[in-house]
């Protein structure tokens, strides 16, 4: 084979790999979950509905960035729930993200950011199976 076969051959396996890369990247395609934060709704909170409940802060990576979402889920199921894009664009750090204060209430949850923003999550919309 000549050299510019070779390099043909090389050229398009390239480039059917970027597109694959591409393609997952825009299909939302995760490579794995990682929680970075976890709390769960303490024994004086009762919500009568698949009780206990738990908010997670999830890093998904996926082939080429890193997502982070918040996702309020059954503490047996936590596959499954209700999920938010994490909103505070100023802390991508993990260790800031740790840093995320959550206050369970009977009426919902209050997520407070490390960069001091507020977010309200009322309990109808992730009790009951949404």
């Amino acid at each position: 084979m000549k050299k510019s076969a070779f390099f043909a051959l090389g050229a398009g396996l390239f480039t059917g790999c970027l597109i694959l890369v591409i393609f997952t990247q825009l299909m939302g395609f995760t490579w794995k979950n990682s929680v970075i934060m976890e709390s769960c709704q303490g024994d004086y909170i009762k919500y009568n509905s698949y009780d206990p409940y738990c908010l997670s802060i999830i890093k998904q990576s996926q082939p080429l960035s890193s997502n982070y979402i918040l996702m309020v889920s059954r503490k047996e199921d936590k596959d499954y729930g209700h999920v938010l894009n994490y909103i505070d664009p100023h802390s991508v750090d993990e260790k800031e993200i740790e840093k995320t204060r959550v206050i369970w209430s009977n009426e919902g949850i209050e997520v407070t950011f490390p960069a001091g923003h507020k977010l309200y999550i009322p309990k109808d919309k992730f009790i009951g199976g949404r």
